[in-house]
């Protein structure tokens, strides 16, 4: 009989299943006891399973039989851990290693701060472990454009302070699992990225409260093209997904200031064009935005299952 209350961790299997078998192993070596595991394999090209046979006692598995994006691969986890009872849930990158004390210290600080719904985590580049990837982040309310805390700096004592944050990052968060029977469940439409956006819109229009919690740490294998301040997304697809549903979410939560949200989403979109194309001669980069901003306007919402090439339809 345990004590602690039930934590459910869901990670969505895609990719590279030596990568996640190491998320997973260092979720297994948590100071943490009461805890049960949801992998969700929307990998069919490279199946997780077999897990390693010290592991499936602890792990729930659940099959998909095509892939059904970070939003609907999370969604099946979710659903599998309020069945199973959890109180909360830690939604976590298969991309990612955690440190072996987040989840007591996740515990402890939300069992004493009932006030808070989510807590953010101080998130690291695992190729570079001492660098920060995210250190919780806002989103301006008009614009609705998102600033990334400490992108790219390195950790010190500045970003070992509890905050209150207007955006979390999908990458790792914390939560009571009552918040998704509260506000939904992650919005299956965008397939994935910049459901954390709307997440986190949806908590603040909920009133409820998102606190960056620096004692829980993630490192996390981000692929871009520098750390400057600039992530240059390299894969087509994942910029074409960027860039749709950043389109969508303005449209959703800040049309009150359209001219304003609008221009800003313009000179962002026509700047990072450039960039692709004059720097870094990625043509194929500039046209998966463009198909990810004509399909928006379209409706044509979910995953993207034609090429990248462009078609007639997509400009009518």
């Amino acid at each position: 009989m345990h004590d602690e209350p039930l934590v459910a961790v869901v990670v969505v299997h895609y990719g590279s299943p030596k990568m996640t078998i190491e998320c997973l192993e260092s979720i297994c070596t948590s100071h943490y006891t009461n805890l049960r595991i949801i992998v969700v394999d929307n990998c069919p090209g490279q199946r997780l399973s077999p897990l390693p046979s010290e592991m499936e006692p602890s792990v729930a598995y659940i099959l998909n039989s095509t892939n059904t994006g970070y939003c609907g691969g999370n969604n099946a986890g979710i659903i599998r851990a309020q069945s199973l009872g959890a109180k909360y849930l830690l939604i976590i990158n298969n991309d990612t290693i955690v440190d072996d004390k987040l989840l007591a210290e996740s515990v402890s600080y939300m069992e004493s701060h009932q006030d808070v719904a989510v807590i953010s985590p101080k998130i690291l580049f695992y190729q570079r472990p001492l660098t920060i990837n995210v250190a919780g982040g806002k989103i301006n309310g008009v614009s609705g454009q998102v600033i990334l805390f400490g992108l790219g700096q390195k950790d010190c004592a500045e970003y070992d302070h509890e905050a209150d944050l207007t955006f979390l990052s999908g990458c790792a968060f914390f939560a009571r699992a009552t918040i998704f029977d509260q506000i939904g469940m992650f919005d299956e439409k965008l397939f994935c990225y910049g459901e954390d956006v709307d997440l986190s819109c949806r908590l603040a229009l909920a009133g409820m409260k998102i606190r960056y919690f620096p004692r829980a740490k993630v490192w996390h294998r981000h692929l871009m093209g520098r750390i400057d301040g600039k992530c240059i997304l390299q894969n087509a697809i994942d910029v074409y997904y960027d860039w749709r549903n950043r389109l969508y979410n303005v449209k959703r939560y800040f049309s009150r200031n359209q001219l304003i949200s609008y221009a800003v989403f313009s000179w962002n979109f026509l700047w990072t064009a450039t960039s692709y194309a004059i720097e870094h001669r990625r043509l194929d980069l500039c046209r998966a935005m463009f198909l990810g901003v004509a399909d928006c306007f379209a409706g044509r919402m979910g995953e993207r299952k034609r090429s990248l090439s462009i078609h007639k339809t997509d400009i009518q």
